[in-house]
């Protein structure tokens, strides 16, 4: 049922109508002259007035019975009270006094009003109840509260007196269907249920589920190039997430996240199909406190996304964690001077070893990323400082200026992780013994397989800038445009192969079933320029610096949490080993093409 404003509309009419007849019939009755000699001289004048009185009434119940459906306990009291009206005529006109019979027929046509309009009353009543009653129902079909309290429903339904507060509460009901109501929509109440459903205690979930279908090709080498085997690995891989997020109070909350992958990976969540039937493992990807005492401070200690992390298969890998700490400081600008709304400064520092060795010893895996025998064992560590503009220029075009600086400390011991010989110094810090180095070869080595980065310092800077057009639409879809560019540049060295950038245009969004996201990528990352171990492994392949690389990307949104990618990659070796003095790499340029293909289905929950 759904009571609208042509209802309400129908309701009042109705009651408009029967306070016309009330009014006509009063009039009516006090118009007619009180002439006793004429009925008395004409005896079927009375029978004429009640054949009137009657047919009256009678076309008075079937207009009523037309618009208000009358029960059939109503058809009953306007029969009584024709009948009683009939008995008190009969009675005037068999009197012999002629002024008694005046008398008597005035009161008897007064009680017949009288009687008429307690009949009315009592319609009136019971169409007040029923619209009560069907209001009350559709507030508790749109899910709200009913208005009044059950005491005075409940006296409604048993029958009791109509009083004037009442009356006036039934004309306030029937405004009240003529105003329309606030519904809460179909989406907000889903909403509202999934949040619910999440939370268990003060604990709410949410995660993913990840299916990709990964293949590469790469042929073998030709003469005269040096010999180099085809390499091709067709796969099947998943990845699990489970996010767990709790508000302690309104300043501090917690969030943590559970993945899959293998233990010596750290650029990728993916585990693959083998391992025959054994259970894959599960281990604490992310883990941190959040104290945000105001929406322009935040402040983050545990292990933790970068924060400079952007997403962009460049600087950082998109599943790359650090320990450490995160610190945001956001300077919103209401006036806008020259467009800009808003400048952050972000900061953060990383934690990524700690030897705890007083001396360090000749041939110790400190001593082979570079520490000097007698000296005492220090930690790695990173700190990543900047700060980021956002600029507005106008209603269609927005601007976004990036510049950070990465200050490494000990960067030889990340490089020593990739190593075998880092395998013992890596498993102390986890409590578990890895079955082999951790991925991400390709920097530039002083010897063929060494621990000692070429580049020997990363001071690296950089500076990226995006611009924003909300781009165009295609039926009920929006395409926004983005262009993104990074520069970088190693300042700890001077030595070739120091500079990396990376472009990046993209259209399209995701938010519904059948949007759509069209990418283009390009980059080319110097052996030199930055930490392998920590860029994104997806264009490389084996390697993911001293390379030149293509993407081709293209999603679309299945369902409203479902989206398909696909991705193509066509990565190219940058610099030979030997090429510049002391510089050894893991892909030489004569390596030929490598193809790589990506079918993804992403599930978000």
């Amino acid at each position: 049922m759904r009571f609208n404003r042509q209802t309400g509309q129908k309701l009042t009419l109705s009651l408009i109508s029967i306070s016309f007849i009330i009014c006509s019939a009063v009039i009516g009755g006090s118009a007619q002259p009180l002439k006793p000699i004429s009925r008395r001289t004409n005896p079927d004048e009375g029978g004429s007035a009640k054949k009137r009185a009657s047919n009256a009434d009678k076309a008075s119940t079937e207009k009523l019975g037309a618009r208000d459906a009358q029960s059939t306990e109503e058809k009953s009291l306007d029969s009584k009270a024709d009948s009683t009206i009939g008995d008190r005529e009969a009675a005037s006109r068999s009197s012999p006094n002629t002024a008694g019979a005046a008398e008597t027929d005035t009161a008897n046509r007064l009680g017949a009003h009288e009687e008429a309009i307690r009949i009315l009353n009592e319609k009136l009543s019971r169409m007040q109840k029923t619209i009560e009653q069907q209001e009350r129902t559709i507030e508790l079909l749109v899910g709200k509260t009913a208005a009044k309290p059950l005491e005075a429903a409940s006296e409604s339904a048993t029958g009791a007196p109509t009083t004037k507060a009442s009356a006036e509460t039934g004309a306030i009901s029937i405004q009240k269907l003529d105003q329309p109501k606030a519904e809460q929509t179909v989406a907000d109440r889903l909403q509202k249920v999934e949040e619910t459903v999440r939370k268990i205690g003060p604990i709410k979930w949410s995660g993913d589920m990840r299916l990709r279908f990964d293949a590469f090709f790469r042929p073998a080498s030709e003469s005269p190039d040096p010999p180099s085997l085809h390499q091709q690995n067709v796969r099947m891989r998943y990845r699990l997430r489970l996010n767990l997020d709790a508000d302690a109070n309104t300043y501090l909350s917690f969030h943590g996240q559970l993945s899959t992958a293998p233990a010596n990976n750290q650029l990728t969540s993916d585990q693959d199909f083998s391992g025959i039937v054994i259970k894959h493992p599960f281990f604490i990807n992310e883990a941190w406190l959040d104290f945000h005492p105001n929406k322009n401070i935040q402040l983050q200690a545990g292990r933790l996304l970068p924060i400079f992390a952007d997403g962009s298969l460049f600087l950082f890998d998109d599943d790359i964690r650090f320990n450490g700490f995160n610190e945001r400081f956001s300077i919103s600008l209401k006036s806008a001077p020259a467009g800009i709304t808003n400048i952050e400064f972000r900061g953060g520092q990383y934690i990524f070893s700690n030897p705890v060795v007083p001396i360090v010893e000749k041939g110790s895996p400190l001593n082979l990323a570079g520490a000097k025998v007698g000296s005492t064992g220090r930690s790695a560590n990173l700190f990543h400082q900047g700060f980021v503009v956002d600029q507005k220029l106008n209603e269609r075009w927005t601007q976004q200026f990036t510049s950070d600086v990465q200050l490494y400390r000990n960067p030889n011991q990340i490089l020593l992780a990739s190593t075998q010989a880092g395998v013992s110094f890596v498993s102390s810090g986890i409590g578990l013994t890895l079955s082999g180095p951790i991925n991400g070869a390709g920097n530039a080595t002083t010897t063929s397989g060494g621990s000692i980065y070429r580049a020997g310092n990363f001071q690296v800077g950089r500076a990226a800038y995006r611009i924003n057009n909300t781009g165009f639409s295609w039926g009920d879809h929006q395409y926004p445009i983005s262009l993104y560019v990074q520069l970088v540049r190693n300042f700890g060295t001077g030595a070739h192969e120091r500079d990396s950038m990376m472009t990046t245009f993209q259209v399209g969004k995701w938010t519904k079933r059948g949007d759509m996201v069209f990418t283009y990528f390009f980059t080319i990352k110097g052996a030199n320029s930055i930490i392998g171990q920590f860029s994104d492994e997806d264009p490389g392949a084996g390697s993911t610096v001293n390379i030149r690389a293509h993407m081709i990307r293209w999603d679309i949104g299945l369902a409203k949490n479902v989206r398909l990618e696909t991705i193509g990659f066509i990565r190219h070796g940058l610099r030979n080993s030997g090429q510049y003095p002391d510089f050894f790499v893991a892909l030489d340029a004569t390596v030929p093409t490598l193809y790589r293909f990506q079918e993804r289905l992403l599930f978000s929950f």
